[in-house]
């Protein structure tokens, strides 16, 4: 590009010696006279050797022009690569708290929409804007050293420009701020109504849906129609500017022509310069919109990307090569910011091979404790530890790889169930995931599916009922190198047989390896070596199934209450039969 600026300097240049030498015989200058021919004695030969170089620099400056924008083109989708797969890694490293408060559409946007507007203001500058700024850079030496008075009018139009230029981007830019806010905010909220798609038609509400897409809709067309009209008025307040100043330097430029101050050729240097001083305004007028959306854009992903996670992984941190699954909760305490802590002074021990199970209320802190020992958190006070080091001095990918969490509601891809399988442990493939489903004793169940391990789980598992979502959870923890399982209410919407084999699949998975069951139903803990009892976030009782029932406490009163339960649903059954 700089060699085509360089060309574009030269351009006017055999225009000048045609109109100047050729036409009015004036005399070449020494450096000129020293390559072309004499305009007095061969002035057919000059005038085809300024033809020539008019063809040949026409021929650099195109041939320049496509190799400088193929290469400006390339790095632009280089460039839009990097910056979507750098912020798409940071995305993936932020704490679940920032997801969580965030819809999946509006970050799906900004990865998308905003590097790709990004992607078109590097493609800009570089084919419209960049050659002409270096142009510049060398028409303002050229022209003051040819005529510096007549150089510095020339040249007064630029800051008239810059000032337009300016106006309107700022009103440019804030139209498209507001309007990839609002396109963000659509978007994430058209994923989520797609997404519960079930919902909306079971509580009848499409009329309502459509019309709050119309009235987000709206904003993003109001917000864009004030675009605009800023663009609209961008062109041609620039070419209204560059009308007047051409006019008027064209006649003040004929005057020194007739005065004998300037030649004729001088004069259509000048106004060749003029036009390439305008030729960057007015591509800046067309692009304003590329511009302005880049810019917001920029805003936009460095928001995100300046966002830091609480979880931080330490210099050095440690990747034993191996894990025996001890975990131990030292006075720990954590709270989510509010006053009151979700859990506090929690101290209990798992091991290999033994199952521990935690049970109370809704909000007493089972959940916490889980995210804890997965150090999606890091305690306030106390520590964690796995096999006797606390997990901030181990890596990220070491405890997240020897911890397994199966949530009441299994999260699965759009993928083959043998996928969602394999995706427990890098490098598996669809032998792997079979067999680990076989020795989890789920093979059957997955394998009645239409297309069996083949088959195509919908988005979110949406095509799987509830206990074959948990199957494949179950072989997929089997299939991990995990050497501790946070299992959460492993059969909470299953019927009776499936949990029978769920229940058999849990047993299979925590041979050799710690458990730690989180339970609402209480039959499923019965089995457990230790039950831990929370209430608002502490541990208020502990033991065996037979050591809680015998002992007054929340959880004999639990165990009541769920059997009172099982025995009204019964008497229930028994009476509507």
């Amino acid at each position: 590009m700089a060699l085509r600026a360089g060309v574009l300097l030269l351009l006017p240049w055999p225009l000048k010696f045609i109109v100047d030498s050729v036409i009015f015989h004036k005399p070449l200058g020494l450096w000129a006279a020293a390559i072309l021919p004499n305009p007095l004695t061969h002035r057919l030969e000059l005038l085809h050797a300024l033809g020539l170089a008019i063809l040949l620099l026409g021929l650099a400056e195109a041939g320049l022009a496509y190799l400088g924008n193929r290469l400006l083109l390339d790095a632009a989708q280089c460039i839009g690569f990097s910056v979507r797969r750098d912020f798409f890694s940071h995305l993936l490293r932020l704490p679940l708290a920032f997801h969580r408060e965030r819809l999946s559409g509006e970050l799906a946007a900004r990865i998308g929409g905003d590097v790709n507007a990004l992607q078109q203001f590097i493609a800009a500058v570089g084919l419209d804007l960049l050659p002409h700024v270096l142009t510049i850079c060398g028409v303002f030496a050229v022209l003051l050293a040819m005529n510096w008075r007549y150089g510095l009018l020339t040249l007064a139009i630029a800051p008239v420009l810059l000032w337009i230029a300016h106006h309107f981007a700022a009103e440019i830019r804030s139209a498209a701020r507001v309007t990839r806010r609002h396109e963000g905010e659509q978007s994430g909220a058209t994923q989520e109504v797609l997404g519960n798609i079930q919902l909306v038609q079971a509580c009848a509400r499409e009329q309502y849906e459509e019309r709050q897409f119309t009235a987000r809709a709206g904003s993003v067309l109001e917000a864009a129609l004030r675009g605009n009209r800023a663009q609209a008025g961008f062109a041609p307040s620039m070419n209204l500017a560059i009308a007047v100043a051409t006019g008027g330097i064209a006649w003040y430029g004929a005057m020194l022509v007739l005065r004998g101050s300037l030649t004729a050729g001088d004069l259509l240097v000048f106004l060749a310069y003029l036009r390439a001083i305008a030729a960057p305004a007015r591509q800046l007028a067309k692009a304003g919109r590329v511009f302005g959306r880049a810019a917001v854009a920029l805003e936009r992903i460095a928001e995100y990307r300046s966002e830091t996670g609480e979880i931080r992984e330490s210099d050095g941190a440690l990747s034993p090569q191996h894990c025996a699954g001890c975990v131990e909760f030292r006075s720990v305490s954590f709270s989510y910011g509010q006053d009151t802590p979700a859990v506090r002074d929690i101290s209990f021990a798992l091991e290999p091979g033994r199952m521990v199970a935690l049970v109370g209320t809704t909000g007493a802190g089972k959940s916490t404790i889980a995210a804890l020992a997965a150090r999606f958190h890091d305690p306030q006070c106390g520590a964690v530890l796995l096999d006797g080091r606390d997990l901030r001095e181990l890596s990220l990918r070491f405890v997240r790889t020897r911890v397994a969490m199966i949530p009441q509601e299994p999260l699965l891809f759009h993928a083959p169930v043998w996928a969602n399988i394999a995706y427990g442990r890098e490098g598996a493939g669809r032998d792997e995931a079979i067999a680990a489903a076989k020795a989890a004793g789920v093979a059957e169940l997955i394998a009645a599916l239409p297309e069996g391990f083949d088959s195509t789980v919908g988005e979110r598992g949406a095509t799987l009922s509830g206990g074959q979502r948990q199957c494949v959870a179950v072989a997929r923890a089997l299939l991990s190198e995990a050497a501790v399982v946070i299992f959460d209410e492993p059969s909470s919407s299953v019927d009776p047989a499936t949990e029978r084999r769920l229940m058999h699949a849990l047993r299979v998975l925590a041979h050799g390896r710690t458990v730690l069951l989180i339970a609402h139903r209480l039959a499923t803990v019965t089995s457990a070596e230790t039950i831990l009892v929370l209430e608002r976030g502490q541990i208020t009782q502990r033991g065996t199934h037979a050591e809680l029932l015998n002992t007054a406490g929340t959880y004999a009163n639990l165990w009541q209450a769920h059997g009172d339960a099982s025995a009204n649903a019964n008497l229930r059954l028994v009476a509507s039969a």
